[in-house]
């Protein structure tokens, strides 16, 4: 595996610079030699340039083989907020298996974590050199919509009104400023007449991201879960 290549590579798909993309790429694969057993661990450290396998001991502690354990450890490493690591985490690991996808196909990689090898999506996808989270395009937020039946919303936020009994609705509030420790972004929230109203957006652009539309699929997700009848906006 080339080094030169893959920063390359990570750059074409972050917009991050040499500096930047080698801490993501640091960050990122020393979690995934953590959530490898022994063996494989020891192919993907002789694999990769040893330039990046030098700031970080490898071993310990180990990933719990989850996406969101993986993405809260990269985080941690990279000093990046989970969103954002999430989005390096993609670039780096799509990366790596553009390089060297025999290896990547050898490596005994949990189910969980395997979707984070996909590379980032187009429009909010990508991060730019600032570390900024591209907006989505007007056609994106049509087609992003189209899975989001409840939702209205355009280029500024997407918006979910929902119509609860008191006793439901604290119970969705409360569910839904979990999603703050479980998966790192939360949606903002405003008492309605007869129940709430749930806005995202990604406040540092001032616009939606496709951070925003993973965010509406898991308030939909937790308000089922709750069991709650649903008024749609």
């Amino acid at each position: 595996m080339e080094y030169r290549a893959l920063l390359a590579s990570i750059g074409r798909m972050t917009g991050l610079g040499a500096g930047p993309a080698r801490a993501a790429a640091e960050a990122t694969l020393t979690t995934l030699a953590r959530t490898l057993d022994d063996d494989d661990r020891r192919e993907l450290i002789e694999a990769l340039p040893p330039e990046l396998t030098d700031d970080f001991p490898m071993d310990h502690p180990r990933n719990d083989g989850t996406e969101e354990g993986f993405v809260r450890q990269a985080a941690l490493l990279g000093r990046r907020p989970p969103e954002q690591a999430r989005l390096r985490a993609q670039a780096v690991l799509a990366a790596v298996a553009e390089q060297d996808p025999e290896l990547i196909a050898r490596l005994h990689i949990p189910e969980q974590v395997r979707p984070l090898f996909e590379p980032p999506g187009s429009g909010g996808g990508i991060t730019g050199p600032k570390g900024h989270t591209a907006t989505l395009t007007d056609d994106e937020i049509a087609s992003a919509l189209a899975g989001l039946p409840l939702w209205t919303g355009d280029r500024s936020a997407l918006r979910r009104e929902i119509s609860l009994p008191r006793e439901n609705l604290r119970a969705v509030r409360r569910a839904l400023d979990h999603l703050k420790v479980t998966h790192g972004r939360q949606p903002q929230l405003h008492d309605t007449a007869d129940g709430l109203a749930i806005v995202v957006r990604t406040v540092s652009v001032g616009a939606v991201t496709a951070l925003d539309v993973d965010l509406a699929r898991r308030v939909d997700d937790v308000i089922e879960e709750v069991g709650a009848g649903i008024g749609r906006p």
